[in-house]
This record gives structure tokens, sequence and C-alpha cells, in this order.
């Protein structure tokens, strides 16, 4: 389990780095958006395409590298029946942005007060994170 562990602080620390923009790249994703005419098929299936590949990363775009923390916690740490909050965890927060974005009545605007606030919500997400694996790895390693 130390390996796991020490493997998970490495991803964890190189994540961090990687937001903070203090190594010069980014972990891989696959910056695609999924079209619009998916969601608009007859036969009621488009939502559960757009779902599919937004939450298996088969398109999407990844602002900020915890759901690279996520999947570390999930390989390395977590037990498995942990699998499914953790999957709920990715897409609650998926649906917070959408939630927001379409509340705000703006998109434009909305995109604009997210960008001037970026690094106080990372912020924000990234000591979330941390509590929560901090409190895993506790009951892990006790």
């Amino acid at each position: 389990m130390t390996a796991r562990l020490l493997l998970l602080a490495a991803l964890t620390l190189l994540c961090i780095a990687c937001d903070a923009k203090i190594v010069p790249f980014r972990l891989p994703q696959n910056g695609r958006q999924v079209p619009s005419d998916i969601l608009v098929r007859a036969d009621g299936a488009g939502a559960l395409q757009f779902g599919f590949e937004m939450g298996s990363g088969m398109r999407t775009y990844v602002p900020t590298h915890l759901p690279y923390v996520l999947v570390g916690v999930a390989v390395l740490a977590a037990p498995w029946w942990l699998a499914p909050l953790l999957g709920v965890s990715f897409g609650f927060g998926r649906v917070i942005m959408v939630w927001s974005s379409v509340a705000s009545g703006s998109a434009s605007s909305w995109a604009t007060a997210f960008s001037a606030r970026k690094k106080r919500i990372y912020l924000l997400c990234w000591v979330g994170a941390a509590f929560c694996v901090g409190i895993m790895v506790s009951a892990l390693v006790a």
C-alpha cells in the first residue's frame, strides 16, 4: 500500500504543479466538445451519448487537473466500493458548472465572471480535494 500512496502523492504534486503553472505542460486530455446535434436526436438517446462521452473523457475539456487525482485515488488507493461515489463526485463537478452557467442567464457573462475568479475557485476545489483524500488516506493507514 505504501508504494501506491507514494505514487498517488507524486501524481497529486504533479497535478498541483500543472495547475499552478510550475511545470510547463498539461496532462493529456481529449479537448473536443460533444457536437450539439447529438443532443437533439429524436430517439432520446442523445442525452445518454452526451453523458457517456463527457463522463468517460472521450470528448471533454479539463480545466483543472483534479480529475487526474480522482482517477489516481480510484486506481491506487480507494476500495472498490468507493468507485460509484468517485464517479458521482466527478459528475457533480460537471453539473455544478452547467447549472451555474445556466442560472446566470448569460453564458458569456458567466464565462467572464468565472475567468475572473478562476484561481480562487481552483484553490477551493484543491483544498476540498486534499481534505477528502487526506481523510481517506488516514483511514487506510490507520
